[in-house]
C-alpha cells in the first residue's frame, strides 16, 4: 500500500530499485520515503483526473502491444481503451486476448484502427468505435463512460501518423 503506482510491473520495478538502493548503502527510511513520494513519470499510467466518477489515465508512452497489455493488467475492470496510431506491423492477437472482462469498449484511431478492429472482431470483441482523431476519441470515451469506469489512453502504437511525438 506504500507504492502509489498501479500494476505488478511497477511493483517489480520498485522492488528492484529498493534492492539496488539498499545494497548501495542508502538508509531504508529514505528508500521508504522515496517510494511513498514517487508519483510516476509523465505519459506512463499517469493519472490525469476524475470527471463525474470516471478516472482518466494517460499511458501514451505505451507504443507497442506489450506495453498496453501491462496497462490493462494494472487495472481491475471497466476499462474504456483508446488505442491506435502508426502502423509498425505489430500483431494485436495477444493484446485483444488480454482484454478478458476488463475492457468493455475500445475506441480506435489512426492507421491501425481497421487492423485492430479486425483482430478484435475475429476474437468476438464487438464494442468498438472508430474515430478520426484524439479530440473525437476523448469525446466518445466521455459519452460512453459511466461512474466507476476508467478511460485509458494506451495506444499500443506509435503516434507518428498523427503527432510529432508521444508528448504532443
Amino acid at each position: 500500500e506504500d507504492i502509489p503506482l498501479p500494476g505488478d510491473h511497477n511493483l517489480e520495478n520498485v522492488l528492484a530499485a529498493c534492492a539496488i538502493s539498499f545494497f548501495s548503502g542508502i538508509d531504508p527510511v529514505m528508500i521508504g520515503q522515496g517510494i511513498r513520494n514517487f508519483r510516476g513519470v509523465p505519459h506512463r499510467l499517469e493519472y490525469v483526473r476524475e470527471v463525474d466518477g470516471v478516472s482518466y489515465i494517460n499511458d501514451s508512452k505505451a507504443t507497442n502491444p506489450q506495453s498496453t497489455i501491462k496497462a490493462i493488467q494494472a487495472y481491475s475492470e471497466n476499462l474504456i481503451l483508446i488505442m491506435g496510431g502508426y502502423d509498425k506491423k505489430s500483431s494485436y492477437e495477444e493484446l485483444i486476448s488480454s482484454f478478458g472482462r476488463k475492457v468493455k469498449e475500445i475506441i480506435l484511431l489512426g492507421k491501425t484502427a481497421k487492423d485492430i478492429e479486425a483482430e478484435a472482431r475475429k476474437q468476438g470483441f464487438t464494442n468498438i468505435t472508430i474515430v478520426k482523431d484524439m479530440p473525437d476519441a476523448v469525446k466518445v470515451a466521455y459519452e460512453k463512460a459511466k461512474k466507476g469506469d476508467t478511460v485509458l489512453l494506451s495506444p499500443a502504437c506509435a503516434s507518428w501518423d498523427m503527432y510529432d511525438n508521444f508528448e504532443q
